[in-house]
Protein backbone atom coordinates (compact mmCIF):
# COMPACT_ATOMS: atom_id res chain seq x y z
CA UNK A 1 0.00 0.00 0.00
CA UNK A 2 0.68 3.28 -0.91
CA UNK A 3 2.65 5.49 2.13
CA UNK A 4 0.37 8.00 1.60
CA UNK A 5 -2.70 6.65 0.96
CA UNK A 6 -1.73 4.31 4.47
CA UNK A 7 -1.18 7.37 5.96
CA UNK A 8 -4.15 9.88 5.28
CA UNK A 9 -6.36 6.29 5.69
CA UNK A 10 -4.77 5.96 9.56
CA UNK A 11 -5.13 9.96 10.20
CA UNK A 12 -9.03 9.33 9.35
CA UNK A 13 -9.47 6.57 11.66
CA UNK A 14 -7.61 8.35 14.10
CA UNK A 15 -9.93 11.25 13.61
CA UNK A 16 -12.88 9.44 13.99
CA UNK A 17 -11.87 7.78 16.84
CA UNK A 18 -11.47 11.15 18.35
CA UNK A 19 -14.93 12.21 17.07
CA UNK A 20 -16.56 8.89 18.59
CA UNK A 21 -15.23 9.52 21.76
CA UNK A 22 -15.65 13.32 22.24
CA UNK A 23 -19.50 12.54 21.30
CA UNK A 24 -19.76 10.41 24.66
CA UNK A 25 -18.01 12.48 26.51
CA UNK A 26 -19.85 16.17 25.49
CA UNK A 27 -23.07 14.36 25.93
CA UNK A 28 -22.15 13.05 29.37
CA UNK A 29 -20.68 16.25 30.31
CA UNK A 30 -21.67 19.17 28.64
CA UNK A 31 -19.16 21.74 26.81
CA UNK A 32 -17.76 23.14 30.09
CA UNK A 33 -17.58 20.52 31.91
CA UNK A 34 -15.61 17.97 29.54
CA UNK A 35 -12.10 17.96 29.95
CA UNK A 36 -9.84 16.67 26.18
CA UNK A 37 -7.77 14.47 28.28
CA UNK A 38 -11.25 12.56 28.93
CA UNK A 39 -11.87 12.58 25.66
CA UNK A 40 -7.85 11.31 24.81
CA UNK A 41 -7.91 8.79 27.25
CA UNK A 42 -11.06 7.35 25.82
CA UNK A 43 -10.04 7.46 22.24
CA UNK A 44 -7.23 5.81 23.78
CA UNK A 45 -4.84 8.59 22.59
CA UNK A 46 -2.50 11.03 24.02
CA UNK A 47 -4.13 14.91 24.66
CA UNK A 48 -1.33 16.50 22.35
CA UNK A 49 -2.33 13.45 19.56
CA UNK A 50 -6.02 15.01 19.78
CA UNK A 51 -4.70 18.88 19.76
CA UNK A 52 -3.04 18.04 16.73
CA UNK A 53 -6.34 16.71 15.14
CA UNK A 54 -8.05 19.94 16.38
CA UNK A 55 -6.90 23.10 17.42
CA UNK A 56 -9.27 23.67 20.77
CA UNK A 57 -11.57 21.93 22.30
CA UNK A 58 -13.90 24.34 21.26
CA UNK A 59 -12.98 23.13 17.28
CA UNK A 60 -13.64 19.74 18.51
CA UNK A 61 -16.84 20.34 19.74
CA UNK A 62 -18.04 22.21 16.98
CA UNK A 63 -16.46 19.57 14.52
CA UNK A 64 -18.61 16.94 16.31
CA UNK A 65 -21.47 18.55 15.87
CA UNK A 66 -20.57 19.04 11.72
CA UNK A 67 -19.62 15.28 12.27
CA UNK A 68 -22.80 14.34 13.23
CA UNK A 69 -25.21 16.75 11.41
CA UNK A 70 -23.47 16.13 7.88
CA UNK A 71 -23.75 12.32 8.54
CA UNK A 72 -28.02 12.88 9.19
CA UNK A 73 -27.93 15.11 6.09
CA UNK A 74 -26.21 12.81 3.88
CA UNK A 75 -28.57 9.90 5.20
CA UNK A 76 -31.69 11.34 4.50
CA UNK A 77 -30.96 12.79 1.19
CA UNK A 78 -29.65 9.28 0.18
CA UNK A 79 -33.12 8.13 1.14
CA UNK A 80 -34.80 11.00 -0.58
CA UNK A 81 -32.89 9.43 -3.82
CA UNK A 82 -34.69 6.40 -3.68
CA UNK A 83 -38.06 7.99 -3.87
CA UNK A 84 -40.01 10.28 -6.14
CA UNK A 85 -43.54 10.91 -4.06
CA UNK A 86 -43.44 14.03 -1.77
CA UNK A 87 -45.62 12.00 0.71
CA UNK A 88 -43.05 8.98 0.79
CA UNK A 89 -39.77 11.51 0.77
CA UNK A 90 -41.53 13.04 4.01
CA UNK A 91 -42.14 9.34 5.54
CA UNK A 92 -38.73 8.29 4.66
CA UNK A 93 -37.13 11.08 6.10
CA UNK A 94 -38.54 10.45 9.36
CA UNK A 95 -38.12 7.03 9.39
CA UNK A 96 -34.23 7.74 8.37
CA UNK A 97 -34.27 10.55 11.32
CA UNK A 98 -35.27 8.66 13.88
CA UNK A 99 -33.68 5.25 13.09
CA UNK A 100 -29.77 7.57 12.80
CA UNK A 101 -31.05 8.98 16.72
CA UNK A 102 -31.54 5.61 17.76
CA UNK A 103 -27.75 4.58 16.83
CA UNK A 104 -26.52 7.74 18.00
CA UNK A 105 -27.90 8.25 21.57
CA UNK A 106 -25.15 10.47 22.72
CA UNK A 107 -25.31 13.00 19.26
CA UNK A 108 -28.82 13.52 20.31
CA UNK A 109 -27.96 14.27 23.94
CA UNK A 110 -25.40 16.92 22.94
CA UNK A 111 -27.95 18.17 20.40
CA UNK A 112 -30.89 18.50 23.35
CA UNK A 113 -28.58 20.94 24.91
CA UNK A 114 -29.93 23.93 23.71
CA UNK A 115 -27.70 26.19 25.90
CA UNK A 116 -24.45 24.34 24.81
CA UNK A 117 -25.19 25.96 21.46
CA UNK A 118 -24.97 29.58 23.50
CA UNK A 119 -21.89 28.71 25.23
CA UNK A 120 -19.73 28.49 21.78
CA UNK A 121 -18.55 31.89 20.47
CA UNK A 122 -18.45 29.96 16.91
CA UNK A 123 -22.13 28.48 17.06
CA UNK A 124 -23.35 31.45 15.08
CA UNK A 125 -27.21 31.65 13.51
CA UNK A 126 -25.27 31.03 10.28
CA UNK A 127 -23.55 28.05 11.15
CA UNK A 128 -26.57 25.98 12.81
CA UNK A 129 -28.58 27.61 9.52
CA UNK A 130 -26.07 26.01 7.21
CA UNK A 131 -25.90 22.66 8.89
CA UNK A 132 -29.51 21.90 9.41
CA UNK A 133 -30.20 22.11 5.91
CA UNK A 134 -31.93 18.71 5.99
CA UNK A 135 -35.04 21.13 7.21
CA UNK A 136 -34.52 23.34 4.18
CA UNK A 137 -35.05 20.71 1.95
CA UNK A 138 -38.04 19.03 4.28
CA UNK A 139 -39.63 22.79 3.43
CA UNK A 140 -39.42 22.32 -0.52
CA UNK A 141 -40.39 18.93 -0.46
CA UNK A 142 -43.47 19.93 1.42
CA UNK A 143 -44.02 22.96 -0.85
CA UNK A 144 -43.51 21.07 -4.15
CA UNK A 145 -46.57 18.58 -2.68
CA UNK A 146 -49.07 21.68 -1.88
CA UNK A 147 -48.57 22.75 -5.25
CA UNK A 148 -49.31 19.21 -6.55
CA UNK A 149 -52.20 18.97 -4.13
CA UNK A 150 -50.63 16.08 -1.82
CA UNK A 151 -50.99 18.22 1.53
CA UNK A 152 -52.99 21.25 2.39
CA UNK A 153 -52.39 24.46 1.87
CA UNK A 154 -50.39 25.36 4.78
CA UNK A 155 -46.89 27.34 5.40
CA UNK A 156 -44.53 24.72 4.73
CA UNK A 157 -42.02 25.93 6.89
CA UNK A 158 -44.33 25.90 9.78
CA UNK A 159 -45.37 22.50 8.80
CA UNK A 160 -41.81 21.45 8.85
CA UNK A 161 -40.89 23.08 12.01
CA UNK A 162 -44.12 21.18 13.54
CA UNK A 163 -43.07 17.56 12.13
CA UNK A 164 -39.78 18.00 13.86
CA UNK A 165 -41.23 19.31 17.01
CA UNK A 166 -43.72 16.50 17.23
CA UNK A 167 -40.51 13.89 16.11
CA UNK A 168 -38.18 15.86 18.51
CA UNK A 169 -40.30 15.38 21.68
CA UNK A 170 -41.49 11.58 20.72
CA UNK A 171 -37.19 11.31 20.19
CA UNK A 172 -36.68 12.91 23.96
CA UNK A 173 -39.63 10.79 25.14
CA UNK A 174 -38.09 7.28 23.75
CA UNK A 175 -34.82 8.48 25.24
CA UNK A 176 -35.44 9.47 28.56
CA UNK A 177 -37.54 6.34 29.05
CA UNK A 178 -37.12 3.88 32.37
CA UNK A 179 -37.22 0.80 29.54
CA UNK A 180 -35.69 0.84 26.14
CA UNK A 181 -37.55 0.10 23.32
CA UNK A 182 -37.21 0.40 19.75
CA UNK A 183 -37.61 3.87 18.23
CA UNK A 184 -39.73 2.31 15.60
CA UNK A 185 -42.46 1.97 17.68
CA UNK A 186 -43.22 5.98 17.76
CA UNK A 187 -42.78 6.49 14.17
CA UNK A 188 -46.46 5.07 13.37
CA UNK A 189 -48.12 7.72 15.72
CA UNK A 190 -45.89 10.31 14.53
CA UNK A 191 -47.34 10.12 10.62
CA UNK A 192 -50.95 9.73 12.37
CA UNK A 193 -50.72 12.54 13.84
CA UNK A 194 -49.08 14.92 11.13
CA UNK A 195 -50.28 13.33 8.32
CA UNK A 196 -54.30 12.63 10.03
CA UNK A 197 -54.47 14.66 12.80
CA UNK A 198 -55.73 13.67 16.41
CA UNK A 199 -59.16 14.57 15.78
CA UNK A 200 -61.78 11.27 15.11
CA UNK A 201 -64.19 13.38 13.39
CA UNK A 202 -62.38 16.76 12.00
CA UNK A 203 -65.75 17.95 10.06
CA UNK A 204 -67.53 18.04 13.08
CA UNK A 205 -65.59 20.85 15.31
CA UNK A 206 -66.05 24.16 13.33
CA UNK A 207 -68.30 24.87 15.62
CA UNK A 208 -67.08 22.98 18.58
CA UNK A 209 -69.17 19.77 18.70
CA UNK A 210 -71.12 17.60 16.46
CA UNK A 211 -73.35 19.11 14.05
CA UNK A 212 -76.85 19.03 14.81
CA UNK A 213 -79.65 17.23 12.73
CA UNK A 214 -81.11 19.55 10.14
CA UNK A 215 -77.99 21.55 9.72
Amino acid sequence: MDKKVHKAKLKAKRKEEILTASMEIFAKYGYHETDVEEIARLAGLGKGTVYRYFKSKEKLFLSTLEWGLITLRDQILEAWSKVDNCVDKVKIALVTYLQFFEKNRDFYRVLVQERIWTEVKSCTHEWKERHLSHIHHLVKILKEGIEKGNFKKVDPESAAFALLGITNSLLYKWLTAEKRYSINKEISIIQEIFFEGVLKNPQNTASGGKKKKGD
